[in-house]
């Protein structure tokens, strides 16, 4: 099950990926994003996989860098900050990260939490956690 919100007033884009989830889905999920109104490829992203139950293999994860390949690059230099919080997720989430980096219109991290993610896109999770209504401790 994927979600996501656009917060164009932060140039972030916050995506959730949960559950079970193939490589198509993610694929086609990334198209929809894509052609909302309100998305930019100036935007950095956050992709929170802390719930995502799908294991992918290492060629799901070469299949996605190459579909990363083909995204639109914006007008300034963008981050895509990953969150995984189990190492059975946060592994592949490093390769991807390995992967795309240098290939992508856009640098990828991976990290456990959203405070490190956060404060590696320069954003304030004071600020983003204000704008989400939660506690910063507690952002999703």
């Amino acid at each position: 099950m994927f979600e996501y919100r656009i917060l164009p007033e932060h140039q972030l884009t916050l995506i959730w990926n949960r559950g079970e989830t193939s490589v198509s889905q993610c694929v086609d999920f990334i198209k929809k994003v894509q052609a909302d109104p309100d998305h930019s490829p100036d935007y950095d992203v956050i992709t929170d996989l802390t719930e995502l139950i799908t294991a992918f293999s290492s060629q799901d994860i070469l299949e996605m860098v190459q579909v990363s390949e083909s995204l639109l690059s914006g007008n300034r230099n963008k981050k895509n900050a990953i969150i995984a919080n189990t190492d059975r997720i946060y592994a592949p989430s490093r390769m991807y990260e390995q992967f795309s980096n240098g290939t992508t219109p856009f640098k990828t991290g991976a990290f456990r939490d959203w405070i490190s993610a956060l404060k590696w896109l320069d954003k304030d999770p004071a600020d983003l956690a204000m704008h989400l209504n939660v506690d910063a401790e507690s952002l999703p």
